[in-house]
């Protein structure tokens, strides 16, 4: 198992950057299928691997276990990522 670990502080407070991570799960959604459910403030990813997006006052923090298959696409997919919230917590 290949792993992605994630974390980023924000000053945007719950509510506002629980919207601006749901709007970057919606973007990488579509270019890497990422697919899941939010229970409270974490998202659970379920495909196309699994993991977390969680989120307390101060931090995002994303953790995803990619499968064999997926370890080759580890940069490409953790790039999307990094790149999608640096867009979205500035």
């Amino acid at each position: 198992m290949a792993t992605i670990d994630i974390s980023r502080n924000h000053t945007f407070g719950k509510a506002s950057v629980k919207e601006k991570v749901t709007q970057v799960l919606e973007r990488i959604g579509g270019s890497i299928g990422l697919q899941g459910t939010w229970d409270g403030d974490v998202f659970k990813i379920t495909k196309p691997a699994t993991g977390t997006f969680a989120i307390t006052d101060t931090t995002v923090r994303v953790q995803i276990e990619l499968s064999f298959l997926q370890r080759a696409l580890k940069g490409t997919i953790e790039d999307k990522i990094n790149s999608e919230l640096n867009k979205a917590l500035v």
